[in-house]
């Protein structure tokens, strides 16, 4: 039963399998067969023996005699037939079948061999042709935020005349293609959830193309004049860097310009010196300085002032720092993390924005590090301390430059930034993040494309597709500048997927999602809708409705307001994965009116913020007194008098005092009062 051939369609051939040393070799035996035949029959046997090794080194090393048995049985079978029928004699057809067994290290070593060859990541440059083949220019924009830096870039993006722009983030693409198209430049929008065509025809599409980088990569058959890639740093990201890494080694553009910090100048030097393109590098300085202040707010929340942005590093606390402000300053505040939706962020960062606007305090996560233009005056760390999955931290000196780089905006009414923080303690670790010079990115991150691993597959025919990722990763070679992005999350969604009848390619593109793995309920949507799809069933969105058991009641809490932002996520993925399958995932439009209905939902219970009621004040009516001659309102006032205390003297307890009130008929009273004279009660 290992190893079970399925019949030859060659009937009229016969083959002799004598040698395994350098792969296969086939005798013509006799009968008709030509050599197209014999080569399509050598295809079919090294699959077989694939098949073999690969049922070999799947069950471990204690079946490898059970089935080197069961190969020599299955060859002495086969030769008895060939000798009934008066073919070739067994010793002139298998006497070199012993060889052959004792030649399988040989044949894993000859098969580790070419697997290696097809996992060889140390030339990245090459898997995008299109871009090879054009003589790019390079420009580097490099300096710290609000440093003009990206305004420059995307002056040149909206001049050209065939242009592209790829965002970190979707609300950063629909920021400037909402630019674009309101300047007169015909833009469109593309990202994982939507596309917005300029002129209203998918058929008739823009000059000019506003993305998130991740979508950048589908557009890499198509040529450019400029490419605008934001936010470069990124490249270092684990989960998302092989992004940035496709763009920048992919996108065909005659000019593209690179935005962000000047870590990664080196690097991307390094990368493009070996695929012979020189990199411009322009550096800017920060236009608006910032100044980090010698004192703390000392733990007063009456500091904060209007134009403050108040950066905690926990949702769980957001809510309640923003009642303490409220109730302390009487300044309405606005809340921004990253669990919001996108609309929702953009939505309160124009009410702290507006110089008319309430909401002049800004309670925020390190969501605002990236993504959104604000007009902060200070920022103010409440705590420098973030929990990273394990325990709480202190944060990187990026993460903190990043954030504090957000105070203070050229051209705003804060043309001078502020940072400090809320508890005097954290003063001096502020200082000393501040003054660590940022280090240089060493490595960007890649991850295979699907026709390397498929190519891979092919010599595991019968692996599922987590083992075929295991095995390639664990043996891929890299160059010293790239690393393997996104490993650990792409083999745990495909661990969970392993068990649905789905293509490798279906499979790939499933576990590949953009799911953050420590989300479950994003988790559970992903598995629901991937098993909806290899069943073969249309998710309609009464079957939506279903998986993401809507609707819900209204949230009164921050922990119900969670489930809404889960199901918000949950759409998220369902209209990328409509983007891939839009014959399996329907109801599109259904699924974004509901998306529109939980966003004005999530909104308002911001605006809110869940304040408890306040109690009503019940006014009394004065009492109105009317005559015949004129009315008039008499107040009546109460008059409360308050009675002296009760003068009481304590006498101290003898025994003679004992003796002589044991006698009187009055056996409750207390013995040590005794009643005061007759002239002290009328006083009374």
């Amino acid at each position: 039963t290992a190893f079970a051939p399925p019949r030859t369609p060659f009937p009229d051939t016969r083959v002799v399998l004598f040698q395994f040393k350098s792969g296969l070799r086939l005798e013509k035996g006799a009968g008709r067969g030509n050599y197209n035949q014999l080569t399509m029959l050598s295809t079919w046997c090294r699959r077989c023996v694939l098949r073999v090794t690969r049922h070999k080194t799947s069950v471990g090393s204690t079946s490898a005699s059970h089935l080197e048995r069961s190969l020599h049985a299955a060859s002495v079978s086969h030769s008895e037939s060939e000798d009934e029928r008066g073919g070739i004699p067994a010793a002139a057809s298998f006497s070199n079948a012993p060889e052959a067994l004792r030649a399988e290290d040989t044949r894993v070593t000859f098969r580790a061999s070419e697997l290696k060859k097809l996992n060889d990541l140390r030339v990245p440059y090459n898997w995008y042709p299109a871009a090879r083949g054009m003589r790019r220019r390079l420009v580097y924009h490099a300096g710290p935020t609000n440093s003009g830096k990206t305004y420059n870039a995307i002056q040149r993006f909206l001049s050209s005349g065939k242009a592209i722009y790829c965002a970190p983030l979707r609300m950063l693409a629909h920021e400037i293609y909402q630019k674009a198209n309101e300047q007169g430049v015909p833009c469109d929008l593309f990202t994982g959830e939507e596309q917005l065509f300029a002129s209203g025809d998918k058929e008739i599409p823009a000059g000019h193309l506003a993305c998130t980088v991740e979508c950048a990569g589908l557009h890499i058959a198509d040529t450019f004049d400029v490419a605008v890639i934001d936010e470069v740093q990124m490249i270092k990201d684990y989960d998302r860097g092989c992004a940035w890494t496709k763009a920048i080694l992919g996108i065909p553009a005659a000019e593209v310009h690179l935005c962000g910090h000047q870590c990664a100048v080196n690097l991307l030097e390094k990368i493009t010196s070996t695929i012979g393109e020189k990199l411009e590098v322009v550096y800017y300085d920060r236009l608006a300085p910032l100044i980090p202040l010698k004192a703390s707010l000392k733990g007063s929340y009456s500091a904060v002032r209007p134009g403050d942005c108040v950066v905690v590093f926990s949702r769980a606390k957001i809510f309640n720092i923003s009642w303490s402000i409220e109730l302390a300053t009487r300044e309405p505040c606005a809340l921004i993390y990253g669990g919001l939706p996108p609309a929702t962020r953009v939505q309160q960062a124009s009410l702290f924005n507006g110089r008319n606007s309430k909401c002049r305090v800004l309670v925020a996560t390190d969501a605002i590090g990236m993504g959104l233009n604000l007009n902060i005056r200070r920022i103010v760390f409440h705590s420098l301390e973030k929990f990273d999955g394990e325990e709480n931290s202190v944060i990187n000196s990026s993460l903190v430059k990043q954030i504090a780089g957000r105070a203070g905006r050229y051209g705003t009414e804060y043309d001078v930034g502020e940072v400090t923080t809320f508890y005097e303690k954290d003063m001096a670790m502020l200082h000393k993040l501040l003054a660590v010079p940022e280090k240089d990115i060493e490595q960007a991150g890649i991850i295979p494309i699907f026709d390397q691993i498929e190519l891979f597959s092919f010599h595991l025919p019968h692996a599922s597709l987590l083992q075929i990722l295991e095995l390639f990763f664990k043996t891929a070679q890299l160059d010293g500048n790239y690393f393997l992005c996104n490993v650990d999350n792409v083999l745990d969604m495909a661990q969970m997927l392993q068990n649905l009848t789905l293509s490798l390619k279906d499979m790939y593109v499933f576990a590949t999602a953009p799911v953050d793995t420590r989300k479950g309920w994003l988790k559970a949507a992903l598995y629901k809708y991937a098993r909806a799809y290899s069943l073969g069933e249309v998710l309609d969105f009464v079957g939506l409705c279903q998986i993401l058991h809507w609707p819900l009641p209204k949230p009164s809490t921050p922990e119900q307001l969670v489930e809404f932002e889960n199901i918000h996520e949950s759409l998220d993925l369902f209209l990328w994965l409509s983007m891939k399958y839009r014959h399996n995932f329907v109801d599109v439009e259904k699924a974004r009116l509901l998306q529109g209905e939980i966003n004005a939902i999530i909104g308002q219970s911001i605006i809110t913020k869940f304040r408890p009621p306040k109690p009503k004040i019940v006014v009394r009516q004065p009492l109105v007194v009317r005559t015949v001659d004129r009315p008039f309102v008499k107040k009546l006032p109460i008059v409360v008098k308050k009675a002296p205390p009760f003068v009481t003297k304590k006498v101290p307890v003898t025994r003679e005092f004992v003796e002589a009130r044991s006698q009187t008929s009055d056996s409750q009273q207390d013995p040590t009062v005794l009643h005061t004279s007759e002239n002290e009660k009328k006083q009374t």
